[in-house]
């Protein structure tokens, strides 16, 4: 499996679209955490409702950020298409691993943390190969 995405993502000619990726999704991944940090800690929403809230709108601006900085393309009703089944089918995962993390008793913030972990070399890959290609 590494050897797989260190081939697919980390070879010379993947480097920068690596490195792009990488920076908008630490943007991204702290606006998650501060909108979890504030959803929860300071207005006291529920957990589950506060991750599918930020989740939400994190998505709603990475289609125009990947799509001109990362993949560096233009817009087209299909990539559009492919994006928003690539979201939804992302939502629906990062929600059900989120969500059982929560119930096997993690902290919030770790459960991010896992979702993340999971789901971040899968989600480049897929925007590559198949969202923006």
């Amino acid at each position: 499996m590494c050897a797989l995405i260190k081939k697919l993502l980390i070879n010379n000619r993947n480097r920068q679209l690596t490195q792009r990726y990488l920076v908008v999704s630490l943007l991204s991944y702290s606006f998650v955490f501060s909108g979890l940090f504030f959803l929860i800690q300071i207005l006291g929403l529920n957990e589950s409702l506060s991750f599918f809230i930020v989740y939400g709108m994190n998505y709603l601006f990475l289609y125009t950020v990947q799509l001109k900085i990362i993949f560096k393309t233009n817009h087209s009703r299909v990539k559009l298409i492919r994006f928003i089944i690539f979201i939804l089918t992302f939502y629906l995962l990062s929600n059900i691993i989120y969500n059982y993390a929560l119930i096997l008793g993690f902290n919030y913030f770790i459960a991010t943390l896992i979702t993340i972990i999971i789901l971040f070399p899968c989600r480049i890959i897929i925007s590559k190969h198949f969202v923006f290609k």
